[in-house]
């Protein structure tokens, strides 16, 4: 059955050990920084809830051609939250790579469809947890002075495992109810312990989770325009033998198959952020021109050619995305996929000049991206007269003139814009990951036969060349 908004708020009430700021929170629901989060995870069961009992949430269709991919784009386009969005992430990797699992043990993709279909029956959201402490990052797991840098299994019975760990950076984790386990990397035979995936429940005894946030602090929310409304928790989660019983353990030991994890889970998390990309640039385009033109400067040569520069950058973003759909694979099971290669090269396309663009907004906006008045500066009848003006402008008031830089601030120079600065680049695996799968993926042999061809060497070397005469 799917919930309600106010059912999964109550759901969360379910005994788990979260803190924040060295403070433990009984209920994420009423936390003053966790409160937002959850209510923009509500509206989103509130947004796709039905009474039917066959109804689930379009966030866990799983695609298997193009036709179904663009109904579930269509059904998502009024944008979810972050917990809806690492649900569907967790649930399409593990789909993608049930087959490859099977080979393993059949059992394995069993489990992981069983899981699929439990989570969407009851309408739970589900944390990716992959990123291992790591200690030190030039040592193998089993070179580490503290075996716990990564998850691994320390006991088991008839019955299943114990694993013990801790995962970082997991976003929205204390607002879920599973806690889905992927390998972090590739593990290599003596490993068998680390090449473990499984799902735990948030509330599980033995789990607790220490977390972050970008929200506001509570000060005047107008001056957060976007983290005010959009903010996510991060969790460390901490594993103390933990029980997980053999339904949910979908790998086990087999190290040849933790790399097939980490790659479906990287696969799905680019896939995410180039949805997030191409229209997180074109709103970067839109700011930057609104910025000249609040400051008198649109026609100016040069700044033609900083919003063609930006312009350019989100067109290829947009470009790369739509090649990686339009060149979608599908694996043993029929479940859709997009290209590795294509999303992998616009993921490192994105990073790698992101913030570049960012410097180009802020060379158009100015100083006053960090140091404008605020609202409430505007709101006090002493000031508002000087703003008035000194900031209105042709085509802008001064209050919309201080809510451009304010928006500005928020998304791209402030603790907001920093977290996304940072994850954009992290998430699905930093630059060298994407150079090794770009890799991987491409096909090397096509492009060095076009260029023995164009040579005319090798087996394109013509049978006997022309000789000259005089």
């Amino acid at each position: 059955m799917m919930m309600t908004g106010d059912q999964y708020r109550a759901s969360l009430r379910d005994g788990r050990a979260l803190f924040i700021e060295g403070e433990r929170v009984e209920d994420p629901a009423t936390h003053p920084l966790l409160k937002t989060a959850v209510d923009a995870a509500a509206a989103v069961y509130d947004r796709f809830y039905s009474p039917d009992p066959e109804a689930y949430s379009p966030i866990y269709i799983i695609p298997h051609n193009d036709e179904e991919q663009k109904e579930r784009v269509e059904k998502l386009k009024g944008g979810t939250d972050m917990s809806a969005g690492t649900s569907s992430v967790s649930v399409l990797a593990l789909a993608t790579a049930a087959p490859d699992l099977a080979k393993a043990k059949p059992e394995y993709r069993q489990r992981i469809y069983d899981f699929i279909d439990y989570v969407r029956k009851n309408d739970l959201r589900c944390a990716e947890a992959v990123t291992d402490a790591k200690g030190n990052r030039k040592l193998r797991p089993l070179q580490q002075d503290d075996p716990d840098m990564y998850v691994h299994v320390v006991d088991r019975n008839a019955d299943g495992v114990f694993i013990t760990g801790c995962k970082m950076h997991i976003s929205a984790a204390p607002i879920e109810h599973e806690l889905v386990v992927f390998p972090t990397k590739a593990m290599r035979p003596g490993e068998e312990a680390y090449a473990i995936s499984c799902s735990v429940p948030a509330n599980a005894p033995g789990v607790s989770m220490i977390n972050t946030t970008y929200a506001p602090h509570g000060e005047d929310l107008r001056h957060f325009p976007v983290s005010a409304r959009i903010n996510s928790p991060e969790a460390f989660i901490v594993f103390d033998r933990v029980f997980v019983p053999n339904e949910r353990i979908f790998l086990d030991g087999e190290t040849e198959h933790a790399a097939t994890l980490a790659y479906a889970l990287g696969l799905w998390e680019r896939a995410g952020g180039g949805v997030h990309a191409r229209e997180g640039e074109d709103r970067l385009v839109g700011l930057a021109a609104l910025a000249a033109e609040a400051a008198g400067i649109a026609d100016e040569p040069h700044i033609h050619d900083k919003l063609s520069t930006l312009m350019i950058f989100a067109t290829m973003c947009r470009a790369g995305h739509e090649a990686a759909w339009s060149n979608a694979t599908t694996n043993a099971d029929g479940n859709l996929m997009p290209s590795t290669l294509f999303i992998s090269a616009t993921k490192y396309y994105h990073a790698q000049f992101h913030d570049q663009m960012v410097d180009i907004l802020h060379d158009i906006a100015g100083a006053l991206v960090v140091n404008a008045p605020t609202l409430a500066d505007y709101d006090n009848p002493e000031l508002r007269g000087v703003l008035d003006e000194l900031f209105a402008a042709p085509g802008f008031s001064a209050e919309e003139r201080l809510r451009l830089y304010h928006y500005i601030r928020d998304t791209t120079a402030d603790a907001y814009g920093g977290w996304g600065s940072v994850t954009g680049k992290q998430a699905g695996g930093g630059q060298y990951a994407q150079r090794l799968v770009t890799m991987r993926n491409y096909d090397m042999e096509r492009a060095k036969d076009l260029a023995r061809k164009a040579v005319r060497i090798g087996n394109h070397a013509p049978a006997q060349e022309p000789v000259a005469t005089a």
